[in-house]
């Protein structure tokens, strides 16, 4: 396994290290206890070979760890970007604590991943405007809303610790970015994945719950049911919250019963009616592109 991990380790580096650089910025990792200037140019480096601004991960840096590979026992986010370890320390980015070069490759893909959503959601391309930096990287790090302003104004203390322009040689400067080329529009619809008990006893748990899971891509999930109560004047219409979803992972959605609707179903299940709530999951991408999937659930008490 540290076979692997190291091998991968020198493989993000290469890649991030691109062609050799004519000028002093750090070509590999100068290490945990370098100086804040030196690892803000080992990053600047990187992230200009990979076609980035090469403030954003410093920007980044300076926000969620104060520069520094962070390594708190316990603690579920970690290195210098705040990684969550439940998500990320797993296949390409394994072992990323023991490995910078791997949080620098995970800053990097998340980044160009985040811009090629921007770019087919038909917002302008953020690699040429500095002003939108900041909303960039809160994309990437996905902070709670109130702390989203913190990035850009990071923005003067990232170039001051990078200095002067020294891109890797043919990537573009730090403060004259060209713009990578333009990226496809999305027009594939999401792949959905949908789970949760086929019987359930939706009146003791007061909702309905099925699950919905994105494999491929990142996107947001929704849901509603009717149910048809016999002898009811209307059909009970129960709605769940939009929730975001990180690629390949499950979101429980809740279909919850307001007072009307468990009192309906308390009515008709002591008939012994039999009752089921007819499910529409949709899932939508961030180009739009939608995928609707049902699925019919029996009712108990």
């Amino acid at each position: 396994m540290r076979k692997r991990v190291a091998i991968l380790a020198a493989l993000a580096s290469a890649v991030l290290a691109g062609p050799a650089q004519a000028c002093p910025w750090p070509a590999s990792y100068p290490g945990d206890d370098a100086p804040k200037q030196e690892l803000a140019q080992w990053m600047a480096g990187g992230a200009a070979a990979a076609g980035l601004p090469a403030e954003l991960p410093v920007m980044a840096a300076l926000v969620e760890s104060g520069m520094q590979n962070l390594d708190i026992p316990d603690a579920a986010n970690t290195g210098f970007f705040q990684i969550p370890t439940r998500i990320w320390d797993t296949g390409k980015y394994a072992g990323y604590l023991e490995h910078p070069e791997l949080q620098l490759q995970w800053f990097a893909d998340r980044a160009l991943e985040v811009r090629k959503q921007w770019l087919a959601a038909g917002q302008p391309d953020p690699v040429p405007d500095e002003r939108v930096w900041g909303e960039w990287i809160a994309d990437v790090e996905q902070p709670a809303a109130q702390y989203r302003g913190r990035y850009q104004v990071r923005l003067a203390e990232a170039r001051t610790l990078i200095g002067p322009s020294c891109p890797a040689q043919g990537a573009p400067s730090p403060g004259g970015m060209e713009a990578p080329a333009p990226v496809e529009a999305d027009t594939v619809a999401p792949i959905l994945s949908v789970s949760g008990a086929r019987i359930q006893r939706a009146l003791r748990r007061g909702a309905v719950l099925v699950g919905a899971r994105c494999p491929a891509e990142a996107c947001d999930a929704s849901a509603t049911a009717t149910i048809k109560v016999p002898g009811a004047a209307r059909t009970l219409k129960l709605v769940a919250r939009r929730r975001a979803i990180d690629a390949g992972k499950a979101t429980t959605l809740r279909l919850v019963l307001n007072k009307r609707a468990r009192a309906a179903v308390r009515r008709a299940l002591r008939a012994h009616r039999l009752l089921t709530a007819k499910v529409r999951i949709a899932v939508t991408d961030a180009a739009g592109n939608q995928t609707i999937a049902g699925r019919v659930v029996q009712l108990t008490g």
